[in-house]
């Protein structure tokens, strides 16, 4: 919990600087084009997200013992592994970015041509848009004021640097310069502060010829490396990939009007999803002491906070939720505010599964979880553009309501049985 407050403190001062700049933004570009820098962004975004590996609970599976033990040779193997995956999984993510808007820009995602060149040139930030490794040695170090510092130092960039384009009413290309700008602040400030606490903790850093050698520290790393990062990679496509098919069926208004009411959502009830980062690494410790009554303990113990929050988020909605959505756009809609308590709802759920997920992680369950989400989203998707043709933004706002709950239901059932089988076994 100490460690969820401090995360939750930055993100506060995010949220808040987030209504403000993307207000800006929207001001100062017009409804049209924020619409198609959220949509250049989105994209940009899904495609790091699939492509990227989450090296960062590799390295807390196979790396906390020998980090406790201070088996710091060892340790520097697995760390030099994760680094390598994190290089990899960036290149072939800019060069799949390239490929899609080359040959699908125009077809199937609807772009004018400048808006093609625009997103290309957006893709070389992939390249430095995975910290995996260096968020994985602050959380391993128990370091997680350094995520403050870091998302603070990002989220000074980006309030800044939107502001200056607000009063000057810049174009689309000084807000999508922006982006890119955030995204290599994040980069390299957490990067510095893996190097930093890497050094101090362990002496050293790991040799420059064992990141590039194609030596596998231990069995079996590559496969749990690609099955953790699967689950977030359908995550990402389920979450992302409504916004770009909203924006290509029905314009980059109605994505607009999508987008900043997911975000608002998301914004509302993020400080319970911020629990994730920490309760994985006490889970991976609990399951190593067997400490099942600990692990059951906690999770029911973090239903309660998020049952609180959940009812916060409802009643800021209900009451102030047509103002909020009206002042990000800056200017009203018929149908915002509906799409908004929908996808605030939707968002109540995703966090009803802030405990359960990294639990079906913990005890190896992550194929029974990828299986569950490739049905999801093959349904979902396969029906979006009937709820879509008949009610428009709002039914595809229905639609990955019914779907997260589907995926809730599963991920509580594995919960209820796993947790009652280590018990009573």
């Amino acid at each position: 919990m100490s460690n969820t407050a401090l995360l939750i403190s930055s993100r506060i001062i995010n949220a808040i600087c987030s209504f403000v700049y993307v207000a800006w933004a929207a001001q100062a570009l017009g409804l049209a084009n924020f619409g198609y820098l959220l949509l250049v962004t989105t994209f940009v975004s899904l495609i790091c997200d699939i492509t990227h590996l989450q090296s960062w609970q590799c390295l807390l599976h196979y790396g906390t013992s020998f980090f406790e033990k201070k088996e710091f040779s060892k340790f520097h193997d697995i760390l030099a592994f994760c680094i390598r995956s994190d290089f990899i999984s960036g290149l072939i993510g800019a060069v799949v970015s390239f490929s899609l808007i080359y040959f699908f820009g125009g077809s199937l995602l609807h772009w004018p041509s400048d808006i093609q060149f625009k997103a290309i040139l957006c893709s070389l930030t992939i390249l430095c848009m995975n910290t995996g490794w260096s968020t994985g040695v602050l959380r391993l170090c128990n370091k997680f004021k350094y995520v403050t510092c870091y998302e603070l130092i990002t989220t000074t960039v980006r309030t800044i640097a939107t502001y200056i384009g607000f009063v000057k009413h810049c174009t689309l290309d000084y807000f999508l310069f922006v982006w890119c700008l955030t995204q290599l602040t994040m980069f390299f400030s957490c990067t510095l502060f893996g190097v930093y606490l890497t050094k101090k903790s362990t002496g050293s850093l790991p040799e420059v010829r064992s990141i590039f050698s194609l030596k596998t520290p231990q069995e079996g790393m590559w496969k749990y490396n690609i099955n953790t990062s699967v689950n977030q990679i359908l995550e990402a496509i389920f979450l992302q990939g409504a916004t770009l098919a909203i924006g290509s069926s029905l314009g980059p208004k109605d994505a607009a009007v999508y987008r900043v009411a997911r975000q608002i959502g998301n914004g509302l009830v993020k400080p319970a999803q911020l629990m994730i980062p920490s309760l994985y690494p006490e889970f991976i410790k609990m399951r190593d002491k067997e400490d099942w009554s600990g692990i059951k303990f906690i999770i029911n113990k973090t239903f309660i906070v998020v049952l609180a929050v959940s009812a916060l988020v409802l009643f800021i909605v209900y009451f102030f939720g047509q103002d909020i959505i009206s002042y990000m756009l800056h200017q009203k809609t018929t149908y915002g505010f509906s799409v908004l308590f929908i996808l605030c709802c939707n968002s109540i759920i995703n966090i009803m599964m802030v405990p359960l997920e990294p639990y079906i992680i913990m005890i190896g369950k992550v194929g029974n979880l990828l299986k569950i989400r490739i049905f999801v989203i093959f349904i979902y998707f396969s029906l979006i553009e009937l709820f879509m043709s008949k009610w428009g933004i709002i039914g595809s706002s229905i639609e990955i309501l019914l779907s997260s709950l589907i995926l809730f239901s599963f991920c509580f059932h594995t919960f209820f049985v796993g947790i009652k089988d280590k018990l009573y076994k």
